[in-house]
């Protein structure tokens, strides 16, 4: 075919292949060439290196992108910059990344899925920048698996399954699932004969402020700190029969399902054993929604323990005075 250079068209009339690109320099085998229509590629060595089709879709180490970029290797479909065992590596001076901008919208999305089933999104990421209409999504991150989000981090950096708002005002963690799933958050240790800890809960200090314990078998301690190196003036509990009489056990049904139940009213309680009670009474949000009141009734024991030594006390002392009047 004749070649054509003027001033219109400039070079024209060879399309070359990756073995003889139409367009070289002193490198027979490395330069342009123009496969197909509206198609333009670069070959280096002899091989195609990158096409842009006439779609307008980049591929790199192929020759049919499905996207405006499709990168592709004979090493699992990686993308490798260096000898590292990254997959992607984008490095630069001053703020290297990869930035994503939406339009629209305003959602920036990556997605996964299987090149095999013509580019099907199995899974991905989406972000809610600050303009997106509804208020719960702006500047949030979800996380998809098929179709459907199953995390997200919130504004606020609160962390999100299976629900897309935070599960009350402090929450960091909030996880919501189905009524009809049999299991909701698994712990499993690696362990299965001496057992250990499934979990540690640490102070600001990084030291231990508690933990759930296991064996090889059962759960066997829900325990907070208590390690007499912690503290000081240690004195003996006084006066805990009182307590325990001020006390007043109720037994009542729950509005939410009219289930019964027992134990304690939180307020009553705090007054009796503030250690006890979780939370003020009648607390409200800023919003005005009500912050219900906890109870931990391991705190009783200590209170109960001490009653029953002085009702113990109480027995041997009127036993001994019994036992006078009828030696008498």
């Amino acid at each position: 075919m004749a070649v054509t250079i003027n001033g219109s068209t400039g070079i024209a009339g060879v399309d070359g292949s990756a073995g003889t690109p139409a367009i070289q320099g002193n490198d027979t085998n490395t330069g342009i060439f123009f496969p197909a229509a509206d198609t333009v590629a670069i070959a280096t060595g002899g091989t195609e290196a990158m096409r842009v089709n006439s779609s307008q879709n980049v591929g790199i180490g192929t020759s049919s992108p499905d996207g405006r970029l499709h990168v592709m290797t004979a090493s699992a479909g990686s993308v490798t910059a260096d000898a590292d065992a990254d997959d992607l590596t984008v490095e630069g001076s001053a703020n290297p990344g990869i930035s994503i901008l939406g339009t629209g919208d305003d959602v920036c999305s990556v997605y996964f899925g299987n090149p095999g089933s013509n580019g099907q999104k199995d899974g991905g990421i989406r972000y809610f920048q600050e303009s997106f209409a509804t208020v719960a999504d702006r500047r949030s991150m979800t996380f998809i698996t098929g179709t459907l989000e199953r995390a997200r981090i919130d504004s606020s950096g609160n962390l999100l399954v299976g629900t897309t708002s935070a599960l009350g005002t402090a929450a960091r963690i909030a996880a919501l699932f189905d009524e009809q799933a049999a299991i909701g958050i698994t712990l499993k240790s690696s362990n299965a004969t001496t057992g250990g800890s499934y979990m540690y809960f640490l102070n600001s200090a990084g030291s231990l402020a508690g933990q759930i314990q296991h064996t090889g078998s059962t759960t066997v301690a829900y325990g907070t700190s208590s390690d007499y190196r912690l503290k000081e003036n240690v004195q003996p509990m006084q006066n805990a029969l009182d307590k325990v009489s001020a006390l007043r056990p109720v037994t009542y049904t729950w509005k939410a399902d009219g289930l019964p139940g027992q134990g304690f009213i939180a307020h009553e309680l705090a007054e009796v054993c503030p250690d006890a009670v979780l939370g003020e009474k009648d607390a409200i949000d800023a919003e005005g929604n009500p912050v219900y009141q906890g109870i931990d009734t391991s705190f009783l024991v200590a209170t109960l323990t001490a009653a029953i030594q002085e009702q113990q006390a109480l027995i041997e002392s009127l036993t001994a005075r019994i036992a006078a009047l009828e030696a008498a």
